[in-house]
């Protein structure tokens, strides 16, 4: 039997394909990964930056793109402005020349046409939530003419949504929470990999949590409404505790309004600093209900614990008490009594055993999940 060495030189010709490369997200960050493992591949995304290119290690990669990139960046950074041509444009792309092709998806990515006996993996990130659990609330506040419109194109992209998922020949989920809402939404059964974790990278500080009062909470992510990051903001100006905001987003500037002294926005972070931030962090506080959350385990690899709402992929990686504190209603007075909890817990919590949780979910495990998964689906088209 041919082995992964062997299935990769006979079959050189990938494609790897993402929904858009303007923001660097963890979804961009686990592509990147799919890149390294697979440096031999062709790029395709529904559209990109500026410069349709994209740098992984010191190897720069031609971004194949759609026709939405002729159009002005200040048009195509919003998505909800290109959203309803995404279903279209992902069908554009010329596939036929390749022996195997995976998408990263949290969008409509996975729709890509591909030849019948061409073995397609999608790696989906997420079940778009404002199509699915959360279609009821976007057009909330509106006009009956536009909750009309709105209700219209929703529908169009559920179906669209829908029939996009049933291309693939293999569905990963990057969770048990995420297979969970693939099996409820599309029907369909997927193996679950998580996300790498640079846990070579991410490390603590000390073999001793090292920690005073004047130390911040921190909160990481896209600055949305979707990550709750107002309740954190409101609980600790209340408890007067210092939290440092990593991240950017439409949203910054309505957190900024709720925002007082204790709170700190320092916008993006690179690698080092976020690291360093999390290396001195008292707890990473997560308000909102992520599909796996990347930043709950580089927290957990850097020593520090995590208190979280106990829903959706962090109930995958942080046990209550053992690795953080967990609480279970989505309200600032259940964070804020969450957060007084932490603090009465705050010195049983060991660096190595929080670093030892994020270990299960490092780069070296994913590429090797992934090149099982590949060798699989390579040497059933080959019999």
């Amino acid at each position: 039997m041919l082995g992964y060495r062997d299935l990769m030189s006979s079959f050189p010709r990938i494609a790897l394909v993402h929904d858009e490369l303007i923001r660097r997200g963890g979804a961009e960050r686990v592509f990147e990964e799919l890149i390294r493992l697979f440096p031999q591949s062709d790029v395709y995304a529904l559209y990109s930056g500026n410069t349709p290119s994209i740098t992984v290690g010191e190897k720069t990669y031609l971004i194949h793109t759609t026709f939405i990139q002729k159009w002005p960046l200040w048009f195509r950074r919003h998505p909800g402005r290109v959203l309803p041509l995404l279903p279209h444009a992902v069908e554009q792309f010329d596939l036929s020349r390749y022996d195997l092709v995976i998408s990263s998806s949290s969008g409509f990515a996975k729709g890509v046409i591909t030849r019948s006996s061409i073995p397609h993996i999608s790696y989906v990130h997420t079940p778009p939530r404002y199509l699915w659990e959360e279609s009821h609330t976007v057009a909330q506040n509106r006009n009956i003419i536009i909750k009309g419109g709105l209700s219209v194109l929703q529908h169009y992209l559920r179906v669209a949504d829908f029939s996009a998922a049933q291309r693939p020949d293999k569905l990963i989920a990057n969770s048990r929470y995420t297979a969970q809402r693939i099996a409820a939404y599309y029907r369909r059964e997927s193996t679950v990999v998580y996300p790498p974790i640079e846990t070579a990278f991410f490390t603590p500080k000390s073999s001793e949590r090292l920690w005073s009062s004047q130390d911040p909470f921190v909160v990481v992510g896209r600055l949305t409404p979707a990550k709750y990051f107002e309740q954190a903001i409101t609980v600790c100006e209340k408890l007067q505790l210092p939290l440092v905001v990593i991240g950017t987003g439409h949203y910054e500037s309505r957190l900024r309004k709720i925002a007082g002294k204790h709170t700190t926005f320092v916008g993006k972070a690179s690698p080092d600093q976020l690291r360093t931030y999390l290396r001195q962090a008292r707890a990473l506080i997560q308000p909102g209900t992520e599909d796996f959350g990347m930043a709950a385990v580089e927290a957990l690899a850097c020593g520090t614990p995590v208190i979280a709402y106990g829903a959706g992929g962090v109930l995958e990686i942080v046990e209550h008490r053992r690795h953080g504190y967990l609480y279970q209603e989505q309200r600032s007075e259940a964070l804020a009594e969450a957060v007084r909890q932490f603090l009465l817990l705050e010195g049983s919590f060991l660096p190595n055993i929080l670093q030892r949780q994020a270990l299960q979910f490092s780069r070296i495990r994913f590429q090797t999940e992934m090149q099982k998964l590949v060798e699989e689906a390579l040497i059933l088209r080959n019999t």
